[in-house]
């Protein structure tokens, strides 16, 4: 087993024991709802837990990840801070597969939160995984005053008006699906695309690593150099995920595949041709190793093969 597939594993096996009997224990503390089943339901389909991943990794660059251990203080916070991003990144594809936004039946090879529901139940259980996310935050235990509000403002980067929900918007605007901004008019095709991913992909993901690197004690060292690292990582999980939509099989993908050239939306491969986007992922995908050389040692090497694993994923 590679070191980044060792990292990535043990991140999970860290992570996954924790995330759902912590979101069920809380969600049982409120009356019992239809939306919490349909939340759960979304939380418990699968997925690559990647963005928990990226924040534990984020917070141990340089260090083997260790065994739980419930008197770690850290690593509690740790966890609950990639709980808060999971549940995040939950109600996104959650509301993302709505019949308004990009209608999907499939998510995770499951039906999507609305079809085994209904529209309206998927719309509250987003909207109630989107407040659990930043409720986590609550949890977190530390004496260092600043650390609380940090987290608040990268959550709400990643996942709020100047990340997910502006890119989600401008990303319906390219589809006709809403009225556009007189800003966006002004843009050529090339900046709208970037816009749109930087802000609907790429933002949760800094927001991930910034997060769990926060929690380390030499995170202002770090932090700039993260930052341009994660935004590549973005900006290479789109265009891969532009590329799968056209060439990938709703087995593999767990959606239906072929929906962007469908409903018009402005991707890579739609943009620039197959050919060049293929080149943009792979130069994207080593522009971002370059990046992590400077972040870790030979000891944890999840940043360096990140770039690849994501370049290489089948969904």
């Amino acid at each position: 087993m590679s070191s980044f597939s060792y990292h990535l594993e043990s991140a999970k096996s860290l992570f996954d024991p924790f995330f759902i009997p912590t979101i069920q224990t809380i969600l049982k503390g409120f009356s019992p709802s239809r939306v919490s089943e349909a939340a759960l339901y979304s939380l418990q389909a699968g997925g690559k837990r990647i963005r928990p991943a990226i924040a534990i990794n984020s917070y141990y660059a340089n260090q083997n990840i260790p065994k739980p251990n419930t008197e770690d203080i850290n690593l509690n916070n740790l966890l609950y801070l990639s709980s808060a991003i999971e549940s995040i990144h939950t109600y996104s594809l959650i509301h993302d597969d709505l019949p308004s936004m990009d209608d999907d039946d499939m998510r995770r090879g499951m039906p999507t939160c609305h079809k085994k529901f209904d529209v309206p139940t998927a719309i509250l259980a987003g909207d109630a995984l989107n407040s659990l996310g930043f409720y986590l935050v609550r949890f977190i235990n530390s004496n260092d005053a600043n650390l609380l509000k940090d987290c608040l403002d990268y959550l709400h980067e990643g996942a709020g008006i100047p990340g997910m929900i502006t890119g989600q918007m401008e990303d319906l605007e390219e589809e006709g699906k809403s009225g556009t901004s007189e800003y966006r008019k002004s843009l050529s095709r090339k900046e709208r695309l970037l816009s749109i991913h930087e802000k609907k992909t790429g933002a949760l993901i800094i927001a991930s690593f910034l997060l769990g690197n926060r929690l380390r004690s030499d995170f202002k060292e770090r932090e700039a150099k993260i930052k341009e690292y994660s935004k590549e990582i973005g900006i290479l999980f789109q265009i891969t995920d532009d590329i799968l939509d056209v060439e990938g099989s709703a087995e593999s993908l767990g959606k239906t595949p072929g929906k962007d050239a469908n409903s018009g939306k402005l991707t890579y491969p739609s943009l620039y041709g197959m050919g060049t986007a293929k080149k943009m992922r792979d130069d994207s995908r080593d522009k971002a190793y370059s990046y992590a050389i400077e972040l870790e040692s030979e000891t944890n090497q999840f940043f360096k093969g990140l770039p690849n694993y994501i370049a290489e994923r089948k969904n």
